[in-house]
C-alpha cells in the first residue's frame, strides 16, 4: 500500500514512512512537509489566477529544462504588444508547500537529489518510480491532485537531457491540458453571477439562433433585415456581434473574403477597421462547427483606439446559414488576454438549435 495515490492519502501512513526518509535523508522538515500538505486539503478549491503556470524545481533541473517549459508562454495575442495566455514563474522546489494550492503547477523531481528522489518515492507508485529512475517513463499528469480544479504535472529523472526530449514531445500536451483547465473554470467564472436569459430567448424566437449571455452584456444594435446582432459591456469594452445569410457564403469563407466581411462589420461598430498587418488565419472548431478563424488588431479610423479581435466564419447546414462571429476588446494599458477569451467562451455558447439549457 502507498501513501499517496492520485487522489487519495493514508495520513498515518505518510507519516509513519516520513520517519524512515527523515533518518535516511536528514531532509526531514522539508519532506515532513511534502507528507503534511497532501494530506488536509483535497476539499478546497485551487486559488490564485488561472493564467499563470507555477514550476518547482532545483538549480541544475531549471537550467536546463526552462528553455523547453518557457515556450508555454509563445502562445499569445498582440494587443498590439504581445501578451501570452499564460506567465510561468520557477520556485525553489522547497516553496511547495506555499504553492500547492494554485491552479497549475508542474514539480520537477530531479532524482540525482536527495529531496527530488523522496518526493517522487512519495507520489508513484512503485513500478512507476522505477521506470522513471530508469528514465523510460518522465512525465505524470493528475486532475485535482491536492485542490480540485487543478492541473499538476509531475516530471521525474535522473539524465536531464532525456527528461528534456520528453517535455518537448508532450509540451502541445501539457499546454491542452492547462488551456482546458482554464476554460472549464472561466467559463463557470462569467456565468456565476447569472445570465440574460431574456436576451437568449429574444434571439432564439427572432432568429432561430442563440447563445448564452453573461450578466452585464445587452443588446446594443440588431438589423434583422442585415442579419446583424451586436452585444456589449463596458469598462472594459468587450463586444461581440453574429452577422449570417441565407445559403452557403463562399466569400465569407476566405482569407481575403472574411476581411472584408469584417470591415463591413466596421462600419456596423462605427469608424472601426481591421489592421492588415498583424492579421493570422487558420482552420479550427467553433463549438460544432468547422471554421475559418481570423485574428489580429482593430482600429478606429478617427480616435485613437485599437486592441485585438476574434472572427470565425462557419456554415451551418442544418439552417442553411453562413455566420460570422466576431470579437473584440478595448481596455488600453491592461492584460486583454483573459477578456477577450472571456468574450469567445461566450460566443462559443452559439446555437442553432433549441436548447433547454440557455432557454428555459
Amino acid at each position: 500500500m502507498r501513501c499517496i495515490s492520485e487522489k487519495y492519502f493514508n495520513f498515518d501512513l505518510c507519516i509513519q514512512k516520513a520517519r524512515v526518509v527523515m533518518k535516511r535523508y536528514l531532509i526531514w522538515p522539508v519532506v515532513l512537509s511534502f507528507v503534511v500538505i497532501t494530506s488536509c486539503s483535497m476539499q478546497k478549491t485551487a486559488r490564485g489566477p488561472l493564467d499563470i503556470v507555477y514550476v518547482l524545481s532545483d538549480e541544475e533541473s531549471q537550467k536546463v529544462l526552462k528553455p523547453v517549459i518557457d515556450t508555454l508562454m509563445a502562445f499569445g495575442i498582440r494587443a498590439p504588444e504581445f501578451q501570452p495566455f499564460y506567465e510561468v514563474k520557477w520556485f525553489p522546489l522547497t516553496n511547495l508547500p506555499g504553492l500547492k494550492m494554485y491552479h497549475n503547477l508542474i514539480v520537477i523531481a530531479n532524482l540525482n537529489t536527495e529531496l527530488g528522489k523522496a518526493l517522487a518515492r512519495r507520489i508513484l507508485p512503485g513500478d512507476r518510480y522505477k521506470m522513471a529512475f530508469e528514465d523510460s517513463l518522465n512525465l505524470f499528469f493528475v486532475q485535482d491532485f491536492w485542490v480540485s480544479e487543478q492541473v499538476f504535472f509531475l516530471i521525474v529523472g535522473r539524465d536531464l537531457s532525456k527528461v528534456k526530449e520528453s517535455i518537448l514531445a508532450n509540451i502541445g500536451w501539457i499546454y491542452k491540458k492547462i488551456d482546458e483547465n482554464f476554460a472549464t473554470q472561466e467559463k463557470k467564472y462569467i456565468f456565476k453571477y447569472g445570465e440574460q436569459k431574456n436576451i437568449s430567448r429574444h434571439l432564439w424566437e427572432k432568429y432561430h439562433w442563440t447563445m448564452r449571455i453573461q450578466h452585464d452584456y445587452v443588446l446594443l444594435r440588431e438589423y434583422p433585415d442585415r442579419g446583424f446582432v451586436w452585444l456589449g459591456r463596458g469598462f472594459p469594452y468587450r463586444w461581440v456581434s453574429v452577422s449570417w445569410a441565407k445559403g452557403f457564403k463562399p466569400d465569407w469563407m476566405t482569407e481575403s473574403g472574411l476581411y472584408e466581411k469584417r470591415n463591413e462589420i466596421g462600419k456596423f461598430y462605427r469608424d472601426i477597421r481591421t489592421d492588415k498587418r498583424f492579421l493570422g488565419y487558420y482552420w479550427t472548431k467553433f463549438g460544432k462547427w468547422k471554421a475559418l478563424k481570423m485574428y489580429g488588431l482593430w482600429y478606429h479610423e478617427k480616435e485613437t483606439k485599437g486592441g485585438p479581435f476574434i472572427t470565425y466564419a462557419f456554415y451551418d447546414l442544418s439552417t442553411d446559414r453562413t455566420f460570422v462571429v466576431d470579437m473584440l476588446v478595448f481596455a488600453p494599458g491592461e492584460k486583454v488576454t483573459i477578456l477577450l477569451r472571456q468574450v469567445e467562451l461566450m460566443a462559443k455558447t452559439l446555437t442553432t438549435t433549441y436548447d433547454p439549457k440557455i432557454l428555459d
